[in-house]
């Protein structure tokens, strides 16, 4: 029945399902609508009135242009994202893998949730990985299992009593599943009764290798830094990843909610098991790296509706090594990625070799506005703040649109303080790409 299937986001041919933005309908959405439009029409005004003749300073003026253009496409192409409807008729059965590593606090909560899926319980297998951990978390996680037995779920328990590295649970899950479908869940993130639903309809074409859910901060109220890291979290799944999923090309299915074909994953589990670079083995963007596979034959895709919470760090110093960590992941993939994403839709690749460009030569650009260039003029750059400012305001703004609540001026201030201050960690990951540690285990 479905063996003819191809799923394809083209702009023709993506009127099947209905839009999955949620926006409120009260009079002051309507002015936030009216303040988005407004921004995207200053920013544009503040564009064309400085861009200086090809002569005096070309490269800032290509830059300039080429991140505007950038982000005012993944606002377009995002609004062209659309659901596919959930078939009854296919339902594949489905293995949910957990690797944890002294999780003890989430672990439980983590799989019992699994017992409230909307989705037929005897095509559902659970396997988790205690991965050497040192605290409680394989007592959290045999309470957790023998709970879903006595639920009729099949379920499995493989206990490392010395740590093996993430990617080897994950492999090792991937070997022992029995399964059509691969649902890797993070051991600090909790799905919605609908999530598996919402991940499996997109398998239903044979082109699909893997699917994205979409992932919101848990613990998002405790502290500035988990408010602005939710804000973040949401622009990124349903601006810039539905913006890939257009056309298939999802760079990151992230672990804390993803899905795979097990057929596919089969073609080269050891080989990305045993993955190296530069000389090293890597320990580290396990989801990016496996999205890498999939992508170099299958398309990977983004479903808004299958909806997963995570725990993010909320203290600065474990936040800074996450981010160092998957920035270097993002250097090492992404040149890996360089090699194949020219085959892929020319709107995708040059999508994704502009956002390499932008990202290699914005701590320049920054250190020039902000520094050089007072410097060596006497003059303050007020464009260059003033498009960074606007930029920033159209993230937070979307969000208001989308979310109820004031909290959206913490999309400004969480995009300004990832722009001005986590800028400056790209080089240093590039500098450091063979360094293999965790980080913040």
């Amino acid at each position: 029945m479905y063996a003819e299937r191809t799923i394809s986001y083209s702009m023709k041919e993506n009127k099947i399902g209905a839009t999955t933005r949620k926006s409120f309908t009260s009079k002051d959405t309507y002015v936030f609508w009216f303040l988005f439009y407004f921004i995207i029409y200053i920013v544009l005004w503040i564009k064309f009135a400085t861009i200086d003749t090809p002569q005096y300073n070309l490269f800032f003026n290509i830059y300039t242009i080429s991140i505007t253009t950038y982000i005012l496409t993944r606002f377009i192409l995002a609004y062209f994202h659309r659901n596919i409807p959930y078939d009854e008729s296919y339902q594949p059965t489905i293995t949910f893998v957990v690797p944890a590593k002294n999780e003890g606090d989430n672990i439980y909560k983590t799989l019992t949730r699994f017992a409230s899926v909307n989705y037929p319980r005897e095509k559902i297998e659970v396997i988790a990985i205690n991965d050497g951990s040192t605290d409680e978390t394989y007592e959290e996680m045999a309470k957790a299992l023998n709970d879903l037995h006595n639920q009729d779920m099949r379920v499995q328990l493989v206990d490392w009593r010395e740590n093996q590295g993430k990617r080897h649970a994950m492999a090792e899950g991937t070997k022992r599943a029995n399964n059509e479908i691969i649902i890797f869940i993070d051991s600090d993130s909790f799905i919605e009764p609908d999530c598996v639903k919402h991940l499996t309809k997109y398998f239903a074409y044979p082109s699909v290798g893997a699917v994205s859910g979409h992932t919101e901060v848990y613990n998002k109220d405790t502290n500035l830094l988990t408010n602005m890291q939710a804000i973040r979290y949401y622009i990124s799944f349903s601006i810039y990843k539905a913006a890939e999923s257009i056309f298939g090309s999802v760079t990151c299915c992230p672990g804390c909610c993803s899905a795979y074909r097990k057929a596919y994953l089969d073609e080269f589990i050891d080989q990305w098991l045993m993955q190296r670079f530069l000389g090293t083995q890597c320990t580290y963007g396990d989801d990016r790296s496996l999205t890498n596979f999939i992508l170099t034959k299958y398309q990977a895709i983004y479903s808004p509706e299958a909806l997963a919470y995570t725990v993010v760090p909320d203290k600065f110093p474990k936040y800074l090594k996450q981010q160092q960590r998957w920035k270097r992941s993002w250097t090492r993939e992404t040149i890996i990625a360089s090699m194949f994403m020219w085959k892929k839709n020319p709107i995708a690749a040059i999508s994704f070799y502009l956002y390499i460009f932008l990202a290699i030569t914005s701590p320049i650009i920054f250190f020039r506005a902000l520094a050089w260039y007072p410097i060596t003029t006497g003059k303050f750059p007020v464009y260059y703040l003033a498009g960074l400012l606007l930029m920033l305001l159209l993230h937070g703004v979307y969000y208001r649109i989308n979310n109820k609540g004031n909290k959206w001026l913490l999309g400004v201030l969480s995009f300004w303080f990832y722009t001005v201050i986590l800028i400056w960690q790209l080089p240093w990951a590039m500098l450091t790409m063979k360094n293999t540690g965790w980080g913040t285990r």
